[in-house]
């Protein structure tokens, strides 16, 4: 499952920057390339994995909405092929920092993380027979 979608990257940057910074034909079309957003995303997707997927299980079953901002600022990052704008390298960096603080787990998703037993056999050993100090 996707982080974000091209509808959220719209509602986040409006169709003008992602026509400029998709339509890389050599007659530009004026369009949005599906195909170049869609690699900017999975890219963004990627980078979020390996952050999260220490304190989660992935795939997530939904997306929490702080999730889909990151991933719309990691996307519009890479969709800049020559010099990237300070404001846009700023939200870039300030969603790299979010991810690491999850990583460590300074900050939560929002979202339940696994049991520290999750899909593991547990032993029960019954109760116990001796105990330290026990004089019978």
């Amino acid at each position: 499952m996707p982080y974000a979608t091209q509808a959220d990257m719209l509602a986040h940057f409006g169709e003008p920057e992602l026509i400029q910074l998709t339509d890389r034909f050599d007659a530009p079309l004026g369009l949005i390339d599906p195909d170049v957003l869609g690699q900017a995303l999975a890219r963004a997707d990627g980078e979020i994995d390996s952050y999260i997927a220490a304190r989660v299980s992935l795939p997530l079953a939904t997306v929490p909405a702080r999730l889909v901002d990151v991933a719309c600022d990691l996307a519009r990052y890479h969709l800049y092929i020559h010099a990237v704008p300070e404001h846009v390298e700023t939200r870039y960096q300030a969603a790299i920092d979010w991810l690491r603080l999850v990583a460590k787990g300074a900050v939560m998703l929002g979202i339940e993380a696994p049991s520290a037993g999750a899909g593991l056999a547990e032993i029960s050993t019954g109760r116990r027979l001796f105990a330290r100090g026990d004089r019978r």
